[in-house]
């Protein structure tokens, strides 16, 4: 993930990884907060995020509720990937996201796959904050992307009434 830019949320729920990803960040990560041993035994638990913070380089790190230590966001899940074929769907396989110029401003513009635009943000560095979406957008369910970012997506049920 980009620097100081989570792709969750505290409040939100989230899952932590499964036991082969959590073994494969603890033996190849080798900087700060390390994965420890009795943290494996909540792989696939689900669980409500309390804190998100930055450690110093801007890496983003979660505290959750009743489940101890330091997570890093590449040992937790989105929940709701797959839970519905449209809304859980990853949100990177359906948006694209650009950075542009309008009228002298920088913007970021999000559009779905028939090109309307459904989020314009105004960034003063749109292609920073571009990457920073794309990345959750890898991560994160178009439900879960739509509710980080405070846009509502366009779902087949309701392009038919």
């Amino acid at each position: 993930m980009p620097d100081y830019h989570s792709a969750f949320d505290g409040g939100e729920y989230a899952r932590i990884a499964d036991l082969e990803t959590l073994r494969r960040f603890q033996q190849s990560w080798t900087l700060h907060h390390p994965l420890q041993e009795e943290q494996l035994a909540y792989a696939g638990k689900d669980a409500r995020i309390v804190s998100v913070s930055f450690y110093h380089c801007g890496t983003p790190i979660y505290q959750f509720l009743n489940i101890p230590g330091t997570w890093h966001e590449s040992c937790i899940t989105d929940i709701t990937i797959g839970e519905q074929a449209d809304s859980g769907m990853v949100a990177a396989d359906y948006y694209s996201i650009t950075p542009e110029e309008r009228n002298g401003l920088s913007v970021v513009v999000v559009r779905d796959p028939a090109k309307r635009e459904l989020l314009v943000a105004f960034r003063q560095r749109p292609d920073i904050f571009a990457e920073a979406m794309l990345a959750v957008a890898r991560v994160r369910s178009r439900r879960m992307f739509e509710w980080k970012y405070r846009f509502d997506g366009m779902y087949e049920s309701a392009k038919s009434s």
